[in-house]
């Protein structure tokens, strides 16, 4: 390839898709393969795991200089990366000392909020293991808009399933991004349960339209990534840690999914170092979790398990003109706690008073750890986070 200031020929990002698959994909229109498409651009993607590399974290240098040859913003390019979704997925790409706590107890669902025995887990990240996983829907790889091209949700082990052909993920055996194999022995695709499917659904709704339908609300990208997550570490964490009633209920899932409590494991141990069947057994039981938690055969003890009970009934209107509501001004007899409980419970309903109570939070303070901080208190309060992009 010769070194020029634009490519003329190279395909559009698809949607969803990961960043080394794109970066492949416009080495195969020149001709040539990753390592040369790197070299052109200088860097060195030779390395055994640079899809991991590029998909997680690319350099900032690399991404402007794909955006000045091919066209495509920054932002675009960053985005097919993990960490081009932060701070929904996770706070950051950094590793800290209580990340763990901060994350994924952030939400109760099936345990009391605060009722957990405290754990540390160094280097630890939200939903990435070690080295992301190489798995693909054997349909999706070979016929459509998707064909031969790998989508970046695929190599986080948050889904495990495709919806749109209704079977389970398939391990490609091969490098990431790869389907030589799949010519030769194409995996048969296995059908995948129905409530799975449709947890993987709000998954990628997630990811795809930023927010989640849920029967009580609509919630934004970043409380359903830490709900998920709060659900498979309540199922995950040793039964003798939970109260009586608790651990009734949390048996009930498991043997709803169809495996023995917390799979069988003996010592505890995080999702995201789980075994590749052990994360698909637990997935498998929060999406039992949040199919009986909606059905109303198990409640929830934990803050947030409202959040899957079925929408109230709303009384269609008589048509009698609404009763005017002066609200109360601080100064009027209320505490400064009631002033802001009340302004709390305006920001959950309305997106105005929500961006009000955010630019007040931030007020002279906006730098990333205060509107970090200010984000996840936004959470804590059950305010959505979706009122803050309009």
């Amino acid at each position: 390839m010769t070194r020029c200031r634009r490519w003329p020929l190279h395909p559009a990002p698809i949607d969803g898709e990961a960043l080394s698959s794109w970066l492949r994909r416009i080495a195969d229109c020149y001709g040539t393969g990753i390592e040369g498409l790197g070299a052109d651009i200088g860097y060195n993607l030779a390395e055994s795991n640079v899809a991991d590399i590029i998909d997680l974290v690319p350099a900032p240098a690399m991404i402007a200089i794909l955006a000045e040859r091919t066209g495509i913003t920054p932002v675009r390019i960053r985005q097919m990366s993990v960490a081009g979704w932060t701070p929904w997925l996770l706070d950051d790409m950094d590793y800290h000392a209580d990340g763990f706590e901060t994350y994924a107890r952030q939400l109760s669902v099936l345990r009391p909020a605060g009722k957990h025995k405290t754990r540390q887990v160094s280097s630890w990240r939200p939903w990435l293991s070690d080295r992301m996983p190489a798995r693909a829907c054997p349909e999706c790889v070979t016929v459509g808009p998707f064909s031969q091209s790998y989508q970046l949700l695929w190599a986080i082990p948050i889904v495990s399933t495709c919806p749109l052909h209704q079977c389970w993920l398939a391990e490609t055996i091969g490098a990431r991004g790869y389907y030589g194999i799949w010519g030769f022995d194409r995996p048969i695709p296995r059908p995948a349960p129905e409530q799975i499917l449709a947890l993987g659904q709000r998954t990628r709704d997630a990811f795809r339209i930023g927010h989640v339908d849920l029967p009580h609300r609509r919630v934004h990208a970043g409380i359903w990534f830490r709900l998920l997550r709060a659900i498979v570490d309540e199922l995950s964490c040793p039964i003798s840690e939970s109260r009586p009633s608790t651990a009734t209920v949390i048996r009930q899932v498991w043997k709803e999914a169809g495996y023995l409590v917390r799979d069988g494991q003996g010592q505890w141990c995080p999702y995201e170092q789980q075994s590749t069947t052990v994360q698909q057994h637990s997935m498998e039981a929060a999406a039992t979790t949040v199919a009986l938690l909606e059905n109303g055969s198990i409640t929830g003890p934990g803050k947030d398990a409202h959040l899957f009970q079925p929408a109230p009934h709303i009384a269609a209107n008589d048509g009698t003109p609404p009763t005017t509501r002066h609200a109360s001004r601080f100064g009027g007899g209320l505490s400064l706690m009631e002033a802001f409980n009340e302004a709390v419970g305006e920001a959950r309903i309305n997106p105005a008073a929500a961006r009000n109570l955010f630019n007040l939070s931030t007020y002279k303070r906006n730098d990333a750890d205060r509107i970090h901080d200010v984000v996840n208190s936004f959470i804590d309060l059950g305010i959505p986070l979706d009122f803050l992009s309009h």
